[in-house]
C-alpha cells in the first residue's frame, strides 16, 4: 500500500478529503495533490524535507513524490485535493512532470493569497454541492492549474532548502521549466550538460551559468538530486539492493549514490530504508484521520473564504455582513405559525394544465381555491371545474376578475418575488394568497404578473417560496430582518427549520415599482453583497438529518431569459421548457453532534437558504 491508488468518480476527476489528521503515513501516488491547511497546524514530510504547515499554507505533492502528514499534537483541519492526471492531461499534457512549489514562508507578491481564494472558491462549491458543482469545480481547477503554471511551476535551492522560483523574465522562466522537466524525465539515463545544451540550442557555458543562477546549484548537483529524490521510491517500495538502485537511477557507483543521498536525507540509503519503511502506508499502518461532517466542512470553508475575501482589496466594493445567531430550542420567542394557502386559478389554467393542475395544488398544500371568472355569470365548464375541485377536497369560492389592463412588475418573475413573499407574509397573519399561473400565450415567457408559474408552466422563484411557507408550521424561536428559526413537529418529534433571505431596498421594491425588465435585471445583477449567517443550535446529543435548500437568481427563469436578451417571444421546440432547471438546490447529509449544531448560510446577492434539522431515531 506504499503506492496509494486514488479512486475517482466517473464524472468527477477530483478527489477531495477534508479532515482532522492524526497520521497519513508515507506514501506516493501518480496524481498531483494539494494539501491546504484550513486551521491549526500539521507536519508534512516530502522527500528529504520536513515542513511545519500552518493555517493558510498550501503544499503541492507532485507525481511520484514520497510524502506523509503528521499531527503536531495541536488540532488541525486539512483539505487534501487530488487531481486525476488521466483527465487533466487533456488540458495540460506536462502535468505529471510539473514541479509546482506553492509553499512560501513570505508571500511578497500576494500570489499565494490569490491561490488560496481560488481553491477556497472551488471547495465552497464542492462542500455546498451547489448547482452543477462538479462542472464548476472542474472549471475552477483548470484555472488553478493555469495559475500554478504561470506562477509556481519552478523551484530553486537555497542552503539545501527548496524554495519557490523567483524569476520575472518569462523567456528564462519557460526555459528553466523545460530544463527541470527534462532532467526529471531523463534522470535514469546518462545525461550530460552537452546533451542538454544541444536540446536548448545554447552553449554549455551559458547553460551552466543559467542553471547555477536560477536553480541554485550546478547541473551535476541538480541531476544527482533528482536521482536521489526519485530513488526513495525504490528504497521504500522494493527490496532491491542499494547497488542496483544506484545503477538503475543513473549513478556510476554505489559510493557516489550514497554520498549524495546522505547530503540531502542526512541518512545513508540503508538507514533511510530501515527508519522509514515501517512508517509507510500499509494495512498495519493505515491512515488515521477523522473526516469533517458535511455541515462542519461547509462552515470551515466559508469561514476561511470570508477571511481571505475580507483581506482582498479588489472585493472592497462588496459589502459583507456576518451574523451569529444562537438558538435555544427551549426558549420560545414568538407565536405558533400555521398558515393556510389560498390559490387563485382560472378555467384557462385547467384547459392548459389538465390533471396536472391538481398536482400543483397538492404540491403547494393549498387549503382553498378561488376560481376567477371573466364574467359575473358562471359557464358550464367553470361549474364543472368547481365541482371537480370540491371532489378533490378543496373548498371553492367563485370570484370575478377585473379585466382592466394589469401593470407589469417584472420583480414577480424574478428572485425578488421570494423576498416580497417572505417580507409581506412570513411573519404577519396566517392567510396566504397566490395566483397559480400567468394567463395568455406561452411564447411570451415573462409577463410581470404575480403568479407562481409562467404561461408555459415553468416554475418561478415565488412558487418555491409559497411551498416553503405553506409547509412550515411551528413556533418561532428566533427572528430577525434576514432570518427566522422555527421549531416544528415531524413524526411526533421536534425538528427545526432555519430560513435566511438576503436583499436590499432596491430588490425589495421590485414587486411594487414598475421598473422595466432591464432595470429589474440590472437591480438584481448589481446587488452582489454577501450575507454570512452562522446558526448555533443547542441540541441534545445524537444523530441528525440536515436537509439544505437554496434558492438563487442563478437558475431562475428570469436569468435564463436574461441570457437570451429578453426576447418578446420564444418559439422553441416542444418540451424545451422541461429542459430548464429552475428547482432549488437541495442536499441531505447526516451529522452526529454532542451538544451544538453549527450551520452556516452564505448568500451572495438576492436569495434564500433554508435548512431542516431533524433527529434520526
Amino acid at each position: 500500500m506504499f503506492y496509494e491508488k486514488t479512486i475517482f468518480e466517473d464524472d468527477f476527476p477530483i478527489h477531495i478529503q477534508i479532515a482532522q489528521i492524526e497520521e497519513y503515513p508515507l506514501h506516493y501516488h501518480k496524481d498531483v495533490e494539494f494539501v491546504y491547511v484550513l486551521s491549526g497546524e500539521i507536519k508534512l514530510i516530502n522527500g528529504y524535507g520536513s515542513y511545519d504547515l500552518k493555517a493558510g499554507d498550501i503544499f503541492t505533492n507532485s507525481s511520484y513524490e514520497v510524502h506523509g502528514l503528521y499531527s503536531t499534537g495541536k488540532e488541525n483541519v486539512v483539505t487534501i485535493i487530488q487531481l486525476s492526471n488521466h483527465f487533466f492531461t487533456r488540458y495540460f499534457p506536462d502535468l505529471p512532470q510539473a514541479c509546482h512549489r506553492t509553499y512560501a514562508e513570505q508571500d511578497l507578491y500576494g500570489k499565494v493569497e490569490a491561490l488560496r481564494k481560488m481553491m477556497l472558491s472551488a471547495l465552497s462549491d464542492y462542500t455546498k454541492k451547489t448547482f452543477q458543482y462538479k462542472k464548476k469545480c472542474i472549471e475552477q481547477m483548470v484555472r488553478i492549474i493555469e495559475y500554478l503554471n504561470e506562477n509556481f511551476n519552478l523551484f530553486a535551492f537555497e542552503d539545501q532548502r527548496i524554495v519557490n522560483f523567483k524569476g520575472d523574465n518569462p523567456v528564462i522562466t519557460e526555459r528553466v521549466s523545460r530544463i527541470i522537466n527534462y532532467v526529471y524525465e531523463n534522470h535514469t539515463n546518462k545525461l550530460t550538460l552537452e546533451q542538454l545544451a544541444d536540446q536548448e540550442h545554447l552553449s554549455t557555458y551559458y547553460l551552466s551559468h543559467l542553471i547555477r543562477e536560477y536553480i541554485g546549484m550546478n547541473f551535476r548537483e541538480f541531476l544527482c538530486f533528482a536521482r536521489v529524490e526519485m530513488s526513495a521510491l525504490d528504497l521504500l517500495g522494493t527490496d532491491k539492493k542499494i547497488s542496483l538502485i544506484a545503477q538503475e537511477r543513473g549513478f556510476s557507483t554505489t559510493m557516489y549514490y550514497e554520498k549524495f543521498f546522505k547530503k540531502w536525507f542526512r541518512l545513508s540509503p540503508q538507514e533511510y530504508r530501515e527508519t522509514n519503511r515501517p512508517k509507510t502506508l500499509s494495512h498495519c499502518r493505515p491512515v488515521q484521520m477523522e473526516p469533517l461532517a458535511p455541515n462542519a466542512a461547509v462552515f470551515c470553508i466559508s469561514r476561511c473564504l470570508s477571511a481571505v475575501s475580507a483581506q482582498d482589496p479588489s472585493t472592497a466594493a462588496v459589502s459583507r455582513r456576518q451574523l451569529d445567531i444562537f438558538v435555544n430550542p427551549k426558549k420560545e420567542f414568538g407565536p405558533e405559525i400555521h398558515r393556510r394557502l389560498t390559490v387563485v386559478i382560472t378555467l384557462e389554467d385547467f384547459q392548459v394544465m389538465g390533471e396536472a393542475l391538481f398536482s400543483r395544488l397538492s404540491e403547494l398544500a393549498a387549503t382553498e381555491v378561488h376560481l376567477s371568472l371573466p364574467a359575473r355569470e358562471n359557464s358550464r365548464e367553470e361549474n364543472a371545474l368547481a365541482d371537480k375541485l370540491r371532489e378533490k377536497g378543496y373548498p371553492v369560492r367563485m370570484t370575478w376578475k377585473n379585466d382592466s389592463q394589469q401593470r407589469a412588475f417584472f420583480g414577480y418573475d424574478s428572485i425578488a418575488a421570494v423576498v416580497s413573499v417572505f417580507q409581506e407574509t412570513a411573519f404577519s397573519g396566517e392567510q396566504l394568497l397566490c395566483r397559480l399561473r400567468d394567463q395568455g400565450s406561452a411564447e411570451q415567457v415573462l409577463k410581470g404578473t404575480p403568479a407562481c408559474l409562467t404561461s408555459g408552466l415553468i416554475c418561478k422563484p415565488s412558487y418555491y417560496a409559497y411551498r416553503i411557507l405553506s409547509a412550515v408550521k411551528g413556533r418561532i424561536l428566533s427572528r430577525g430582518r434576514n432570518y427566522c428559526v422555527l421549531r416544528i413537529t415531524q413524526g411526533g418529534t421536534a425538528a427545526y427549520v432555519l430560513i435566511a433571505f438576503h436583499f436590499n431596498d432596491e430588490i425589495q421594491r421590485l414587486c411594487s415599482w414598475q421598473a422595466s425588465i432591464h432595470e429589474t435585471d440590472e437591480a438584481i445583477r448589481s446587488f452582489q453583497d454577501v450575507l454570512n449567517l452562522d446558526f448555533h443550535l443547542s441540541l441534545e446529543a445524537g444523530r441528525y438529518m440536515v436537509l439544505n435548500y437554496s434558492l438563487s437568481h442563478e437558475n431562475s427563469i428570469f436569468n435564463y431569459m436574461a441570457q437570451l436578451g429578453f426576447p418578446e417571444k420564444v418559439t422553441l421546440a416542444s418540451g424545451w421548457a422541461q429542459l430548464l432547471c429552475t428547482q432549488p438546490y437541495t442536499h441531505v447529509h447526516m451529522e452526529q453532534i454532542e451538544s451544538q449544531m453549527n450551520i452556516r448560510f452564505s448568500i451572495q446577492g438576492a436569495g434564500l437558504q433554508a435548512a431542516l434539522v431533524q433527529p434520526v431515531l
